[in-house]
């Protein structure tokens, strides 16, 4: 889909519903550093109950590059998502946004509400600033030996103990696709970064998916959001990594489909 400002974003739609029924929008953003290919184990149950729309954000996949000179900021992949929206004639939609893109949803949130329906937050990460893993460290080892290798090295804080060998090695491979400037700029970013100040903003109800392991973003950050958000509900799953929707994706697919169909209900 061509962007105004001449970028480009490539997505997938997936629409199993009955054919006689005008289901809801839900977009799926994987998060930095991945693609659209991280929700193979989503798309099938969720595009039986919703028009799935599954995208790859700017510099990521099969979308545009970011400009070399690019000064990384969470506003305009926000307003890529405001683009796809309006390029499917869809005036709001629900999000499933993961990892460090839940940041970016966030701002999306507050900035843009009305485009909104819903977050469904897996991985969720706001106070980037006061996790126990330190983006620079990343940066300096970006730097010094290449995305693949903090790729590899970094793959325990992303799995759970047990996870199929072959699963981590595609999960590495993915990431490896990542340009290395791209992702040092990020880290330099998140390394500051503390969004606790637009919680109470987010009207929107907000499911929260989290691990109890998850370094990135702990188990009590992601309980202080629940109390802080107007309408947030938070499940955590016992054992697992932050990156829940690739570590344990039939238990978040199936808290997102109880969580929008209790939204239904309302």
């Amino acid at each position: 889909m061509r962007l105004p400002d001449g970028g480009a974003l490539a997505y997938d739609e997936y629409n199993f519903t009955d054919p006689w029924t005008e289901p809801e929008t839900l977009v799926l953003v994987h998060g930095f550093s991945k693609n659209r290919r991280f929700w193979y184990a989503w798309i099938g149950q969720l595009a039986r109950h919703y028009r799935v729309i599954c995208v790859d954000q700017r510099g990521h996949g099969d979308s545009s590059a970011v400009a070399d000179d690019f000064s990384m900021a969470l506003r305009p992949f926000a307003q890529d998502l405001v683009g796809l929206l309006d390029g499917l004639s869809c005036r709001a939609a629900h999000f499933v946004m993961a990892e460090f893109t839940t940041s970016v949803a966030l701002d999306l949130a507050t900035a843009f509400p009305q485009r909104v329906r819903s977050l469904v937050l897996p991985g969720f990460g706001y106070n980037w600033r006061g996790a126990p893993v330190k983006p620079r460290d990343w940066v300096a080892m970006i730097a010094r030996d290449g995305t693949a290798v903090w790729a590899r090295d970094t793959n325990r804080f992303r799995l759970p103990a047990g996870a199929d060998p072959a699963l981590g090695e595609w999960y590495i491979a993915q990431q490896s696709r990542m340009p290395a400037g791209f992702l040092m700029k990020l880290f330099e970013f998140a390394a500051d970064l503390d969004l606790t100040s637009l919680l109470p903003g987010i009207t929107q109800p907000v499911l929260l998916l989290g691990g109890t392991l998850a370094q990135q973003d702990t188990a009590d950050s992601l309980r202080q959001a629940e109390r802080i958000m107007p309408d947030c509900r938070l499940v955590l799953f016992e054992g697992m990594p932050f990156n829940v929707m690739t570590a344990c994706p039939e238990a978040c697919v199936a808290a997102t489909l109880e969580f929008l169909e209790q939204l239904r209900q309302r």
